[in-house]
């Protein structure tokens, strides 16, 4: 009996430190890196940018000379005419072509130019929208994580209550026993027992949602053997805020949404200006060679046919535009109306932006206050409790008095549980929205 009252610790130990070592600490950075590799919102931005990247180069690809080889082998029958002679022939003869030809596209209206500028601005729009689609990933991700994070401390709050409650319930069937106490008593605090035990179930199953969504986020399975570590104090001296004005004039200066409508804004002026330069002259310069041979010959090898009609031209075209079945105004009509709906997208963005701002700052003062005041009356409700609970010791309160006081107290640390982390993100957001990128 000695030997398992020494053993059995000992192995509550060994139990306790394997537990441990096979749980695996994740900080707030590790998971936005996470986030980066394997969200598919963020993936798909990436995407677009790329794409626009592309499609960027295929443009410019367009102020580029086409050269190119060309050859053809022809099998002729029935009557026709010897390119030699000049005289109709009527046989089976093969002929074969080779040559070569460029084009060079020298003045567009500066058509292409003006798209080269669209694409440029749009590639870059992409890619801020990239970023701005990261920010908004990272918003979500820290808000599910920070909620991570109160739940667990919610739970952990209810775990102590159903151990407070469970020390009374021990307590109480030995003063029944004793015969100091009546029965009724106990079963009034076994019923707080259980009502503590279903507080702290449904609290296990919200940490368990809340770090469903962190995983979500992450596009990765469920694992319970990872923790998630804490972000810092909350508690800490908050510093002077600008006012929501302030900040949101930075904010419009570097935020990577705004940047992204303001390009795409840019981008139908290049794209009106392309449109319209559909109504001036085009120059374009061509050239070719080439050389045939025909078996229709068998006087001359081939290499001295190739020799023999081996020509070429050089020409300059100019393309003047009169009438193109009214096509121009229509197209520009077309994109004025999309440049007058990025502008007024750009300006949602900016009144969501400067609302979201304000919402924040207000958030951060209420949350502040309540957190406060949440303290405050978490230490009033702490010693109310002591005496209720020395008093029920003693005998000289009841049970209903015992179990209010209690409630009250457990309600109080819920609710500095929860302003705290409320607290601790919109120090964080206000934090983002001045500075205008994430620091961890």
């Amino acid at each position: 009996m000695k030997a398992l009252k020494i053993v059995l610790p000992l192995l509550c130990t060994l139990l306790f430190t394997l537990s441990t070592n096979a749980q695996k600490m994740v900080s707030l950075r590790e998971c936005v890196d996470l986030l980066i590799k394997n969200n598919l919102l963020y993936r798909e931005s990436q995407l677009q940018a790329q794409g626009s990247v592309a499609q960027l180069q295929q443009t410019k690809s367009l102020q580029l000379p086409q050269l190119g080889f060309n050859a053809g082998q022809n099998l002729n029958f029935g009557r026709s005419i010897d390119r030699f002679t000049n005289s109709y022939i009527d046989q089976l003869y093969n002929t074969n072509y080779v040559g070569v030809g460029f084009q060079v596209p020298l003045f567009q209206g500066f058509q292409i130019q003006h798209q080269v500028q669209q694409g440029i601005a749009l590639r870059d729009a992409a890619l801020k929208n990239q970023e701005a689609v990261l920010n908004q990933q990272i918003i979500r991700l820290l808000q599910a994580y920070v909620q991570v994070l109160a739940t667990k401390a919610l739970y952990k709050a209810a775990q102590e209550q159903v151990a407070s409650s469970q020390q009374q319930v021990d307590r109480v069937e030995k003063q029944v026993a004793a015969g100091t106490v009546g029965q009724n008593t106990l079963y009034e605090i076994k019923a707080q027992l259980a009502n503590d035990k279903f507080d702290e179930v449904t609290a296990r199953n919200n940490e368990q949602l809340a770090k469903l969504s962190v995983f979500q986020l992450m596009n990765l399975q469920p694992d319970n053997s990872i923790m998630f570590e804490p972000i810092g104090d909350a508690a800490g001296a908050l510093a002077l805020v600008p006012s929501a004005e302030t900040i949101y004039e930075d904010a419009t200066k570097m935020f990577p949404e705004i940047k992204s409508g303001e390009l795409r804004l840019s981008s139908f002026s290049s794209q009106i200006r392309a449109i319209k330069a559909n109504n001036i002259p085009s120059l374009n310069l061509s050239g070719n060679f080439g050389a045939f041979y025909a078996s229709s010959n068998d006087e001359r090898s081939y290499l001295k046919q190739l020799d023999a009609t081996r020509n070429g031209s050089i020409s300059l075209g100019l393309n003047v535009p009169i009438m193109g079945r009214w096509q121009i105004r229509p197209r520009v009509a077309v994109a004025t109306a999309q440049q007058q709906l990025a502008e007024n997208n750009l300006n949602i963005v900016k009144q969501q932006l400067r609302q979201a701002i304000e919402q924040g700052v207000q958030q951060l003062a209420a949350t502040s206050d309540r957190y406060a005041a949440a303290q405050s009356q978490v230490e009033s409700l702490q010693a109310n409790f002591r005496a209720a609970e020395s008093r029920l010791a003693a005998g000289t309160v009841n049970i209903f008095e015992y179990t209010l006081a209690k409630a009250n107290l457990a309600r109080a640390e819920a609710n500095s549980i929860r302003s705290r982390y409320e607290y601790a993100l919109q120090r964080q957001i206000i934090d983002f929205y001045q500075k205008g990128k994430w620091e961890f």
